[in-house]
């Protein structure tokens, strides 16, 4: 038995239009943007770059790591 089912059914109309994107068919956005102003063809590149760079920094071994690391120093630093 349910206490409230006039509560029960307000709720379930709620659930069934977030299910339906009700607001999103009743208010339909003029552009597909984000807050940035970016489109979500431009997020994805983005992020798809990173991603790229991050894995590529993973393929590296660890002399290879070692080497850049040391060899990337200024010159200012080597005569010290």
């Amino acid at each position: 038995q349910i206490a409230d089912p006039e509560t029960c059914d307000r709720m379930y109309e709620s659930l069934v239009r977030i299910h339906t994107n009700y607001y999103k068919n009743k208010y339909p956005r003029l552009k597909d943007t984000s807050f940035t102003g970016l489109t979500v063809e431009d997020c994805k590149m983005i992020l798809a770059t990173d991603i790229l760079k991050q894995m590529e920094d993973m393929k590296k071994g660890t002399w290879r790591k070692l080497r850049e690391k040391f060899y990337a120093k200024k010159p200012e630093e080597d005569s010290k």
